[in-house]
């Protein structure tokens, strides 16, 4: 018996530190665009796009496409410098 109402306690308690990850409410609708993408994955686009035209494009399913290659892109975020690191910075190297 101890150990159910140990288990639902962690459980319950896990739900609560979990839960308080997510924005919501007016936090969600006040925050900034960075704590919005905190924990967005990178977007994925077809390397080669797909070459049918017409009915067979609208009617093909993704899922059955056999030579399908991604790549993920990647951003950087812009660092605010001022001065001589401004003029310096090589773009190369980040």
């Amino acid at each position: 018996m101890t150990k159910a109402v140990l288990l639902v306690a962690i459980m319950m308690s896990s739900t609560v530190v979990f839960s308080q990850a997510t924005l919501k409410g007016p936090r969600a609708k006040n925050a900034t665009a960075i704590e919005l993408a905190a924990h967005a994955s990178p977007p994925a686009f077809y390397v080669v796009p797909i070459d049918i035209k017409g009915p067979e494009a609208k009617n093909s399913k993704v899922w059955e496409v056999s030579n399908k290659s991604t790549k993920t892109a990647l951003v950087r975020r812009n660092k605010d410098l001022k001065g001589p690191k401004a003029k310096n910075k090589k773009v190369w190297e980040d």
